[in-house]
């Protein structure tokens, strides 16, 4: 239960405890005025008394009908106050215990994760981001100031995300989210300066991982760089290239969308050769890769070197990253059978 249900509902309990109350409270008054003959304002102060069973002297000339209609009322009012307070302690010790339960499940996730991508920013960029992580199947926790930005994330996906509500600036947030543990680091936030010092500091605690950056003003690219940064992401830039190859190049821009933006199962996925894979010193026309799996190696990188396109000679060996394009499914039969 959420803080604004647990509002609302807390104010429907206590407005229907309120109005029982008046219930009460009116019957003993009509009661007493009219059967008992007491003036409303003796009434009023002796229905009061007895609903709170203060205990003050009865009056002497109460009959033995009005006795027993204050036995009633006494009860009648223990049961009215005691159902009020019980029902909104209820709520409010519920709302508690479910928040500190959902903490505490938060918490256990980000204490196991590991090798995992950390997305500060639950924005607008952000909430792509974590939305292509989540397609991917990666592990990441989500760091922002704002709450309400996290819960419409966790919402619109309707899955368990773990989140923590803070400043990633700050050294002690992002060790709570296991900096120290995790692969990479993705900052979305709108101002250049905060992702400066998000950089910084997470840089400071983890000298090797991979820390991508959103800029908006190119002229931080130079300090995000210097912060730490190990790729700065220019949204301007990349959305006015984007706009003016759609008007000069727009069969090669919508080609590269098919695999982009198009059909999500469709990829570009680096594979790295790992010591005991059984294709290393094959060459690419043995694997027939085109043929048995539907794949295609554009690219490899071998000692800082980019060989694009090899041909049917480029022989695999140990240590090689290829550039795969093909459907995920493909990939990763060809990664099963290649023991990647």
């Amino acid at each position: 239960m959420n803080r604004e249900n647990i509002e609302k509902t807390l104010l429907k309990q206590i407005a229907f405890f309120s109005i029982l109350i008046l219930i009460v409270l009116l019957l003993g008054v009509l009661y007493y005025h009219f059967v008992e003959g007491l003036p409303f304002v003796d009434a009023f102060f002796f229905t009061a008394i007895t609903i709170s069973t203060v205990g003050y002297t009865m009056p002497e000339n109460l009959s033995e009908a009005g006795r027993l209609f204050t036995s009633f009322l006494i009860f009648l009012g223990i049961s009215v106050v005691l159902y009020g307070v019980s029902t909104v302690t209820a709520i409010i010790v519920e709302g508690k215990l479910s928040n500190y339960m959902k903490e505490r499940r938060n918490r256990k996730m980000i204490s196991k994760l590991k090798d995992h991508i950390i997305v500060v920013g639950a924005g607008k960029t952000g909430q792509y981001v974590i939305g292509e992580l989540i397609r991917e199947k990666e592990n990441f926790v989500i760091i922002d100031l704002n709450e309400e930005n996290i819960n419409k994330v966790v919402e619109g996906y309707n899955i368990s995300i773990p989140y923590i509500v803070g400043d990633a600036a700050e050294e002690d947030i992002l060790l709570e989210a296991g900096v120290t543990k995790a692969k990479a680091l993705i900052t979305t936030l709108p101002e250049d300066h905060v992702n400066v010092f998000v950089v910084l500091s997470a840089r400071t605690l983890n000298p090797t991982m991979t820390i991508i950056s959103k800029v908006s003003d190119v002229a931080s690219i130079r300090k995000l760089i210097y912060a730490g940064a190990t790729t700065v992401v220019a949204a301007a830039e990349i959305a006015g290239t984007r706009m003016a190859r759609l008007t000069t190049r727009p069969d090669s821009v919508n080609f590269l969308d098919l695999f982009a933006f198009g059909n999500e199962s469709y990829r570009i996925e680096e594979v790295k050769i790992p010591p005991k894979s059984s294709i290393i010193n094959k060459k690419l026309s043995e694997l027939q890769l085109s043929k048995k799996f539907r794949i295609m190696v554009v690219a490899a990188l071998r000692k800082g070197e980019n060989i694009f396109g090899p041909d049917g000679d480029f022989e695999i060996l140990e240590d090689d990253s290829l550039m795969i394009l093909g459907r995920k499914e493909d990939i990763e039969e060809f990664k099963e059978f290649a023991k990647l």
